[in-house]
């Protein structure tokens, strides 16, 4: 933490974290660096005025949720008062979730078990205006990229075939061959690195390369009826729980 200044005493965040003991454990770590104050599940509009925080941690919903209604909101704040830095702290990482929340405004995002000297770092950096992402959250964004190299056409194969749908059934709704669907099928387990269709989906959902739905598969979605759904393994259907030391602070 030496190569970031501390902030004034007088600079507070605040920790409306939906999970009590994460929230409990990050209100711990960040007393040594900030004026602490958990405001629970407490919407960010019960810290308008003057007294708003400059640095305010939640977790990844929390926060779009918020700064989705701060863009809605009419009245403008208070004049001269600072709009707080975001910061998030999950316990699920992938590239699509990390990516649209900073493009909602988030400056920070952090795994749930990250150090604490790298929950501090995140924190000062973010309070200060910078922008900051732990190694898992980096890596999720650079794998994520993939989404990129995907044609929109495969990316709608790709939605289709996490729901179960053989060839046949996607080249329906896409009014293809089967033939071109298989060979869209085969592009993909190349790019996605797998060897089965299972495979695939999973590496796509851990990508988060599924979460914006294309335009032309957006006409589709409403009339999708899945005969069966891809048997994911169960690390991919539930989310991952990693010791963190958040964890082991809030039940100090």
């Amino acid at each position: 933490m030496s190569h970031l200044q501390r902030p004034d005493a007088a600079v507070e965040a605040l920790v409306v974290h939906r999970n009590p003991l994460l929230r409990a454990g990050i209100t711990a770590a960040l007393s040594s660096v900030f004026r602490v104050r958990d405001a629970g599940n407490a919407a960010l509009s019960t810290t308008g005025g003057p007294d708003r925080p400059r640095l305010v941690v939640a977790d990844h919903d929390g926060a779009l949720q918020a700064l989705g209604a701060a863009t809605r909101r009419v009245s403008p704040g208070p004049t001269g008062a600072q709009a707080p830095q975001w910061l998030v702290v999950s316990p699920a990482m992938n590239g699509g979730r990390v990516r649209l929340a900073m493009s909602a405004g988030v400056l920070g995002y952090v795994h749930a078990s990250c150090s604490l000297e790298e929950l501090c770092d995140a924190a000062l950096a973010v309070a200060a205006g910078r922008r900051y992402l732990c190694r898992t959250a980096a890596a999720s964004v650079a794998e994520g990229w993939l989404g990129d190299a995907l044609t929109p056409r495969e990316r709608d194969v790709l939605r289709m075939l996490c729901l179960g749908l053989d060839n046949k059934s996607i080249g329906l709704r896409l009014g293809v061959a089967a033939g071109t669907v298989k060979t869209h099928v085969k592009t993909l387990l190349q790019k996605l690195d797998a060897r089965s269709r299972t495979q695939a989906a999973t590496e796509a959902l851990r990508r988060g390369l599924l979460d914006e739905p294309t335009s032309d598969f957006g006409e589709l979605a409403g009339d999708l009826q899945p005969r069966r759904a891809v048997d994911l393994p169960a690390t991919t259907q539930r989310v991952a729980t990693r010791s963190s030391p958040l964890l082991g602070l809030a039940g100090a």
